[in-house]
C-alpha cells in the first residue's frame, strides 16, 4: 500500500475545508503565468461565499472593481468547490456573453480534470457523456451549466445561480439593454431555482448604473445581502469575518481614502483611471456608487478652454500636427416653433486625438435650405483650413435622404453615423474626454457658446438636444481602422506607404 506523505495530506485537507486556500489554488492553476498577490478582500469574498454554501444565507450581491479575481473565485473556484463536496449539486452560471461565460466554463474543466483536484475530491468526476464546453456533468448527476444573459434555459433546474457580470458596461447606459436583462432574470433566471426557499442566488459585478442588476434588485428585493468594495474607502471600513476552524473573529481596517489592493492598482494609479474614465463611469465601475443622471452628464466645472490664436501659431509651428477638420450634422427637416434646430459642430482633431472646438453652427432649416448650407459649410472649411474635412450626419430618417442628396448632386462625400445607444448614452460614453481636458472649447465670446454651454450642463433635461447630440457624434467618430487621417502636410503616396490610412478615393477630399 502507497505511503501517505503526512505533509501533503494535511495540505490536501486545508483544500477541502478552507475555500480561501483552494481560491489561491486555483489561482495558481488557471492563471500559471500571473503571480498571486493576496489581500484582505479576498479573506471577505471567501468568507460570504461560505456563508452561502453553509446556508446561513441564499441571497448574496458582490460590488467589486473589475481586475480583482472576482471571477476567479465566484464563478471557478466556487462551483468546484461546490461539486467537490456535493457533486449532486446542479450549477447554472450567467455571463453577459457566451463567450465570457466559456472561457470561465473553461478554467472551470480545467480545475477539475487537474491531477490535485481529482486527489482531494475523489468522489466528484466529470461524466464521459456530457462534457460540453458549457455543459459539464458529474457520474453523480450534478454539474455546472455556462449561459449568457438572454440564452436559452429551457429544462435547466440549479441549486445555485452564479451571475458574473450580467451587462457590459457600454450597454448599461441603454435603458432598453438594462430593462431586457433585469426582465430576464426574473421572468426566467429567476424560475430556475429547484427550490426558491434554499437555492442560492450569487450576483457579482461591477456597479453601472443606477438601475442596473444590482440596484433592480436591491431595490425590489430586500433579502440580499450587499458586500460593496469600492476601490478608494470613501469611509474608514472594519471588516469581520470568523474562522471555521477555531471559531475566532479576523479583522481587517482600511482607512478612508486607502485604495483596495495596493500592490495591484496604487492610489495615483486609481487616480489616474479616473482622469481617464471619467467622473461618471469611475463611480459606478470602481467605487460602486453610480452617479444619478439627474445631476447631469456633464459638468460646468469640467471645461476646458484653448486661445485660437495659440492653436494656430502651435499648428504653423508643427508643435501640433492636425488630423483632421470634423463638421458633425445633427439635422431637422421641419422649421416651426416646437421643431429641432440642425446644428453643424465643427472641431479640429490632432494626431494625440484632442478635440478643439471651432464653432457651432444652429438654425432650423427646412431640406432645400439644409442641403445649401452643409455644402456652404463644407467648402468654406476646406478653404479657411486647407485640409480635409470630414463630414458626419446621422443615417437615419431625413440624414439618410441628405446623404444620399449630398454624393449625387453636389459631389460631397458625408459619413453615415448609425447609433448604436440612446442620447444620453451616447454623450455620457465621451463625457470623460471634456473631463479630462481632452475635449477643449474656444476662449472669447462667441455668440454660440451660452446656448451651447447651457445644453450641455442641463442635458438631459435641456429642452433641445441637438447640439449634444453633434457634439457625442464627433467625438465617437474613429476613422476606420486607423487613428491618423492624412493632412496636407503629409504626402499623399508617403502616407498610404507608411499605413497611416486606407487607401481612399481622395479627389472626394
Amino acid at each position: 500500500m502507497k505511503e501517505i506523505n503526512p505533509q501533503k495530506q494535511f495540505f490536501n485537507s486545508l483544500l477541502r475545508a478552507d475555500f480561501k486556500s483552494f481560491v489561491i489554488k486555483v489561482f495558481k492553476e488557471v492563471a500559471a503565468n500571473s503571480n498571486y498577490l493576496d489581500n484582505w478582500h479576498i479573506d471577505v469574498i471567501s468568507h460570504e461565499l461560505m456563508e452561502v454554501f453553509e446556508g446561513k444565507e441564499n441571497r448574496l450581491i458582490i460590488n467589486i472593481p473589475p481586475r480583482y479575481m472576482k471571477s476567479i473565485i465566484c464563478s471557478v473556484a466556487f462551483p468546484a468547490f461546490i461539486l467537490g463536496h456535493n457533486p449532486k449539486a446542479s450549477i447554472i452560471a450567467v455571463s453577459y456573453a457566451d463567450e465570457l461565460a466559456s472561457n470561465l466554463a473553461l478554467k472551470f474543466k480545467q480545475v477539475m480534470e487537474s491531477l490535485w483536484y481529482q486527489e482531494i475530491f475523489s468522489s466528484t468526476k466529470l461524466s464521459k457523456h456530457k462534457k460540453s464546453t458549457n455543459d459539464f456533468e458529474t457520474t453523480k448527476g450534478g454539474g455546472r451549466y455556462a449561459t449568457s444573459v438572454n440564452g436559452t434555459l429551457t429544462g435547466r433546474g440549479a441549486d445555485y445561480i452564479i451571475i458574473d457580470d450580467p451587462i457590459k458596461p457600454q450597454d448599461a447606459v441603454s435603458d432598453l439593454i438594462r430593462e431586457k436583462t433585469n426582465e430576464w432574470y426574473g421572468s426566467t433566471l429567476y424560475t430556475r431555482l429547484n427550490n426558491k426557499n434554499t437555492g442560492k442566488l450569487i450576483l457579482i459585478m461591477q456597479r453601472l448604473h443606477e438601475d442596473d442588476l444590482t440596484g433592480h434588485l436591491l431595490q425590489n428585493n430586500s433579502c440580499f445581502k450587499n458586500i460593496k468594495i469600492p476601490a478608494i474607502a470613501e469611509e474608514n471600513e472594519l471588516w469581520t469575518i470568523t474562522n471555521r476552524g477555531n471559531n475566532q473573529k479576523k479583522l481587517f481596517k482600511r482607512l478612508k481614502g486607502e485604495p483596495l489592493h495596493k500592490e495591484r492598482e496604487s492610489f495615483e494609479k486609481l487616480i489616474q483611471a479616473k482622469e481617464y474614465m471619467g467622473e461618471y463611469n469611475f463611480a459606478g465601475q470602481y467605487q460602486q456608487n453610480p452617479m444619478p443622471k439627474e445631476g447631469g452628464i456633464i459638468k460646468k466645472k469640467w471645461f476646458k478652454f484653448f486661445k485660437e490664436e495659440d492653436l494656430w501659431e502651435k499648428i504653423e509651428k508643427h508643435e501640433i500636427e492636425t488630423n483632421a477638420i470634423i463638421q458633425s450634422w445633427d439635422t431637422a427637416s421641419k422649421i416651426g416653433q416646437h421643431n429641432d434646430y440642425s446644428v453643424c459642430l465643427t472641431l479640429l482633431r490632432d494626431f494625440k486625438n484632442n478635440s478643439y472646438i471651432l464653432e457651432c453652427y444652429r438654425e432650423k432649416l427646412e431640406f432645400p435650405s439644409l442641403i445649401r448650407k452643409i455644402v456652404e459649410k463644407y467648402e468654406f472649411a476646406k478653404e479657411k483650413y486647407k485640409s480635409r474635412v470630414i463630414v458626419l450626419i446621422e443615417d437615419q430618417n431625413s440624414g439618410t435622404s441628405l446623404i444620399q442628396e449630398l454624393k449625387f448632386k453636389h459631389k460631397v462625400y458625408p459619413i453615415g453615423i448609425k447609433p448604436e445607444y440612446d442620447k444620453e448614452s451616447r454623450l455620457i460614453s465621451v463625457s470623460h474626454l471634456i473631463e479630462n481636458g481632452t475635449c477643449l472649447f474656444p476662449e472669447g465670446n462667441h455668440h454660440w457658446w451660452l446656448d451651447f454651454e447651457k445644453e450641455l450642463i442641463t442635458f438631459p433635461r435641456s429642452k433641445h438636444d441637438d447640439q449634444c447630440d453633434a457634439l457625442s457624434q464627433a467625438l465617437n467618430y474613429r476613422a476606420p481602422g486607423i487613428c491618423r487621417i492624412v493632412t496636407r502636410k503629409v504626402n499623399r503616396d508617403t502616407a498610404l506607404t507608411r499605413g497611416y490610412m486606407d487607401p481612399i478615393d481622395w479627389s472626394r477630399y
